[in-house]
């Protein structure tokens, strides 16, 4: 019965595996990394939250000093 459970519980994890990190990955990137910073400057407002991005996309030694 344990391996029955096993063979079933993989047949259920890999493609579940597969789907999400395949497919539902990339769409959840593509929706919550435009909607979280576009969140960053309803809270900051427009001139804070654009410097608060680049800040955060600036390598290091090369971001501008407020």
């Amino acid at each position: 019965m344990n391996f029955i459970k096993q063979v079933i519980g993989y047949g259920l994890f890999i493609p579940f595996i597969i789907f999400y990190s395949y497919m539902l990955g990339p769409l959840l990137k593509a929706i919550l990394l435009p909607g979280g910073i576009l969140m960053l400057w309803i809270i900051l407002g427009p001139k804070e939250g654009y410097l608060a991005l680049t800040k955060a996309f600036a390598t290091k030694g090369k971001a501008k000093k407020v």
